[in-house]
């Protein structure tokens, strides 16, 4: 019965939170994505797989109640032709009996669950992101202290033996002296899933932190934020989510727009993160990226293991949930000639086919080559380590699974895409272009 009131409490949540403002929906959405890996953990309930689910579905559900305001209706118009396609296309393809129904439905999820999160990113104006901003970082000082209690602890003290948590048990190679330890999860799904999530907040965070004033309580939280979440990937022993929290942070301290930060704090902080892992063996493990060729031989697995020659077997797809999309294990045994690559292009191949892969690369061409935002938007370091973010993420597709399937990553990362698609608008620059109607009178509606 805990697993259920779990769900059902959680819907409604998010659904009220929706309601009240749509950065606190969003943000409550986020929170429940967090915690869902250690709480499906030792639930031990079908049930314990939903509970993202109904946060997500009670959010959406308040979405659909709520009022867009006159920019807000202006700006998902930008997104939602995009939106429209890329969820319409797997719905042709359930139609066809090609895996039973109830695997179709898990890969039908797997496939548009997180697609109304590109018109959140895109409503979502720069103060509702500085509040979003400030949440997260409060979830990871919150995060960090799950993880060090892991490393204290053991993993094993918040995450039992069983058939959901087996990838943890299988992460064991992050070498300390001459034994292996696990890498930590904190409270998410897996390791990866930590990191990923750490890293790709960064942006939001960074961002923010640069329009507070100094000596603010609110910038204290972000830099601490900043500091933990850095630390976090590293202690998650992820190799490509370290690569990606490098990447960030070039492209941060090359990009000139580090303002109103004085760069001896900037490098304070990339200082006191460095020595933390240079004396720390466990959180080393990025170092052996290139040591034995991982990313070259996991590239070139992905796609000289039959990608082409899977896109000529099927070229409509092998069904949905029947190419890699993650199966709960009470219906595996449902699978219908299952087929699966290392490689996220390939599983949206193989479930959507060619045309829903072409659809997928089109969307994020197009999202990475819309314009940057004017030098004056405050949000212009946030948007563009954003838009950096996305773009190290879909390079590094082909190297594994579950970018557009994680919790709550795919969430905020899609949200990321509806953000930088859609540029800062007034309410006069919309009605001029759209004619919408008159906008209400409260000026807090005239920034985008």
């Amino acid at each position: 019965m805990i697993a259920p009131l779990i769900c059902l409490i959680s819907f409604g949540v998010c659904y009220v939170a929706g309601r009240r403002a749509l950065w606190a929906g969003f943000l409550a959405t986020m929170v429940v994505g967090y915690f869902y890996g250690i709480l499906r953990a030792n639930l031990n309930s079908s049930f314990g797989h939903f509970i993202f689910d109904f946060a997500a579905v009670g959010f959406y559900l308040a979405l659909l109640t709520r009022r867009e305001t006159p920019i807000q209706r202006y700006k998902i118009r930008r997104v939602m032709p995009w939106v429209l396609a890329l969820a319409g296309w797997p719905l042709l393809i359930m139609l066809m009996p090609l895996q039973p129904p109830l695997i179709q439905l898990v890969g039908f999820r797997g496939q548009i669950f997180f697609l109304p999160f590109i018109l959140v990113g895109a409503m979502l104006d720069g103060s509702e992101w500085r509040k979003i901003a400030a949440g997260l970082a409060v979830l990871s000082i919150i995060e960090i202290v799950f993880a060090l209690a892991e490393v204290e602890f053991g993993v094993i003290r918040f995450y039992p033996m069983n058939a959901v948590d087996q990838i943890i048990y299988n992460s064991v190679d992050v070498a300390v002296g001459n034994s292996s330890v696990f890498r930590i999860p904190a409270t998410f799904v897996q390791a990866a899933a930590y990191g990923g999530n750490m890293a790709a907040s960064l942006p939001l965070l960074l961002g923010a932190m640069i329009q507070e004033r100094r000596g603010g309580t609110r910038r204290k939280l972000l830099l601490t934020g900043l500091a933990v979440s850095a630390v976090g990937v590293f202690l998650s022993a992820s190799r490509s989510q370290a690569t990606m929290l490098f990447v960030l942070g070039l492209a941060a301290t090359f990009s000139g727009r580090i303002r109103n930060f004085p760069w001896f704090g900037w490098v304070a902080l990339l200082a006191v993160v460095g020595t933390l892992v240079a004396v720390n063996p466990r959180m080393q493990r990025f170092v052996t990226l290139d040591s034995t060729g991982y990313l070259k031989n996991r590239v070139a697995s992905s796609m000289n293991s039959g990608f082409f020659e899977l896109a000529l077997e099927y070229p409509f797809g092998n069904g949905l949930g029947g190419g890699g999309t993650s199966i709960p294990y009470f219906l595996q045994s449902e699978l219908k000639n299952p087929v699966v690559l290392e490689n996220e292009y390939a599983r949206i191949m193989l479930e959507e086919g060619v045309p829903g892969l072409i659809l997928w690369l089109a969307f994020i061409f197009w999202v990475v080559t819309r314009p940057l935002p004017l030098i004056t938007d405050p949000w212009y370091l946030g948007k563009f380590l954003a838009r950096v973010a996305l773009v190290f993420c879909f390079m590094i597709a082909p190297t594994g699974l579950g970018l557009l399937t994680s919790i709550p990553g795919t969430a905020l990362l899609l949200a990321f895409a509806g953000w930088i698609a859609t540029p800062k608008v007034t309410v006069a620059g919309a009605r001029s272009e759209r004619r919408s109607p008159a906008p209400p009178a409260d000026p807090a509606l005239r920034t985008a």
